[in-house]
């Protein structure tokens, strides 16, 4: 037992000592008394070597040390190796600024947004798409047939969309989308896109097939199911009482390109969706939106946009400073600034006093005055369409023919001020209500003075979104209203001008009521040959504009701003301004 424990109390000798003991042989096997350099014991010291060396050779030795890391450091930052990875870093995102407000992302709600509306494109894909010239295109349905008389439309869907959360889109998610639109406006108010197909009966043939029956003929109706789609997995749960205010409103799921990562008041980050049918080269997008143009001006000068989009006009003149970017110029045919007279008011009854006004609104003076480079417009149908009919009778800018018709109204200048006044010295005044931004300030404020110089007085009355969709819209409480619409490609305008369609959220805004134009708008959109509905559109326009319940003003124009490294953008066949993210699939950034 003590010999034992004597052998663990020895020393244990370590590997390192054990090589120290061992003497280097000479080449002849004997012992080698002298000393020699040996590497090896060298490289097994090396922490104490060389920092005996750093110590003996200081400062020297630092600097060389330092030269070493700052010529690696050099070389590298300028290899191909760290180029590629910035670059692929730097252009896998997009950046694009816009003036605007966030509203809702919920695509079953009618929606005039032009923020919201560019989210919609980039994450939600519509049943089918309408093309400049009206014609139904393939979106979700590759194929369609649609019955003699057109009331029977039939669609055939691809099954090889995806949500962006991984689950199918099926034919139950097609049937939940116009259902729940439908329900969503007829059961509880809402202005949805489901508000024309109330009457139409929609049912699934087969697991790839849905149908349409209408109750009669409806012209207009591919534009009418020209919707986004909406996951039924998703919303199928939610009340829809609560629908505009579920979460879904904010953080969407959709089949499209991109997928909404983080949703803040004045910023969207979106990513692309794993289960996209294209591959995009763009992998992230951020819609930054600003509460005027100097604040977007201010965010673009700093580098802080790859793109930009607002309306053309003066203050976009900035943008001219910048030839690494590349202005486009969109114009929109079917969007248009219109000043409605509100027929409900006594005042406006009148029909001379509303065609003394129009006389007196000198259009191309406005937008010159105003820096608005739009296109003056006469009447409802923009003159690219097809419907389109000539109005030489059309109200332009004549102070003696505004004079003899305000005349008639019981309206004459003023010797002294030169202000229209009746009889018994009540001055001719209109109150003008519209959308608090800075492009409608400007315009309104103009209006008033030019108006002011030829004798009527101006009242202005501008309103946040949010005041003038429930104080004015909701409720048709105003004199005169100046607003920006959005028109259908097909020339149909059933739910501007027919006397059914008064009341909101429809948009008959001016309280328009003529029967002879209700038969033409009924009669119009029954038919299916192109020639007789242009017959019928010739008169409903002459009518209308003989009665004048609104002065057309201008259709305005927007600038795209993009930098020059961009490309895959195409602006040949858009319609609305959202229609250039349907080539984003080809965006790329190429050095």
């Amino acid at each position: 037992m003590s010999k034992s424990k004597k052998i663990v109390s020895k020393k244990v000798v370590t590997m390192r000592e054990a090589f120290t003991k061992i003497s280097p042989r000479s080449d002849m096997g004997g012992t080698n008394k002298s000393q020699r350099f040996s590497m090896r014991d060298f490289l097994w010291n090396y922490p104490d070597n060389l920092s005996s060396f750093v110590k003996a050779t200081s400062p020297l030795s630092i600097i060389i040390v330092f030269a070493l890391i700052g010529f690696g450091l050099f070389t590298f930052l300028r290899s191909e190796t760290f180029a590629k990875s910035i670059t692929s870093k730097k252009y896998a995102q997009y950046v694009e600024g816009r003036v605007g407000a966030i509203s809702t992302f919920n695509p079953l709600f009618s929606n005039q947004n032009d923020v919201d509306k560019a989210i919609q494109e980039l994450v939600f894909e519509k049943l089918i798409y309408i093309d400049m010239d009206g014609e139904m295109t393939p979106g979700i349905a590759t194929s369609w047939e649609v019955s003699k008389d057109g009331k029977i439309y039939q669609f055939d869907i691809s099954l090889n969309h995806t949500w962006s959360d991984g689950e199918s889109l099926t034919i139950d998610d097609i049937l939940f989308t116009f259902e729940t639109a439908k329900k969503l406006s007829s059961d509880h108010g809402y202005d949805t896109v489901g508000s024309a197909l109330v009457d139409v009966e929609v049912e699934i043939v087969d697991e790839d097939t849905i149908k349409f029956v209408l109750p009669q003929t409806n012209a207009t109706f591919p534009e009418i199911v020209s919707v986004y789609i909406v996951p039924k997995h998703i919303l199928e749960n939610v009340k829809f009482s609560d629908m505009p205010f579920n979460i879904f409103s904010r953080n969407p799921i959709g089949s499209g390109p991109y997928k909404i990562h983080r949703s803040e008041p004045n910023i969207v980050y979106l990513e692309s969706s794993a289960y996209y049918n294209h591959r995009l080269r763009i992998s992230d997008m951020v819609i930054r939106i600003y509460s005027d143009v100097s604040k977007l001006e201010a965010a673009f000068r700093n580098g802080v946009l790859d793109g930009i989009v607002l309306s053309y006009n003066s203050e976009s003149e900035f943008t001219k400073e910048y030839p690494s970017y590349i202005s486009h110029v969109i114009d929109l045919p079917y969007r248009e600034r219109v000043l409605f007279f509100n027929l409900r008011k006594d005042k406006f009854q009148n029909e001379a006093l509303r065609k003394g006004i129009s006389y007196l609104v000198d259009k191309e003076t406005l937008l010159s005055e105003t820096g608005i480079f739009g296109h003056v417009i006469s009447g409802p149908i923009c003159s690219e369409n097809w419907a389109y009919s000539s109005l030489p009778d059309y109200p332009t800018y004549d102070p003696e023919k505004a004079a003899a018709s305000l005349k008639s109204a019981g309206y004459t200048p003023n010797a002294q001020n030169g202000y229209f006044q009746t009889e018994d010295g009540k001055l001719l005044t209109l109150a003008i209500s519209y959308l608090d931004n800075e492009t409608n300030a400007v315009l309104m404020n103009t209006l008033k003075e030019l108006l002011d110089s030829e004798g009527v007085i101006i009242n202005l009355e501008p309103f946040t979104y949010s005041q003038l969709t429930k104080e004015i819209l909701a409720t048709r409480n105003f004199e005169v209203l100046m607003y920006e619409i959005e028109v259908s490609i097909d020339p149909d305008q059933y739910n501007l001008w027919h006397s059914l369609q008064k009341e909101y959220p429809n948009l008959n805004l001016s309280g328009y009521e003529y029967s002879r134009v209700d038969i033409l708008l009924e009669e119009a959109r029954k038919q299916l040959d192109q020639e007789d509905r242009k017959e019928d559109y010739a008169l409903f326009q002459k009518y209308l504009v003989d009665d004048v319940p609104a002065v057309f003003l201008y259709r305005p124009s927007y600038l795209y701003l993009v930098s020059d490294q961009l490309q895959g953008i195409e602006f040949e066949n858009v319609v609305r301004l959202e229609d250039v993210y349907r080539s984003v699939h080809n965006w790329e950034f190429v050095r």
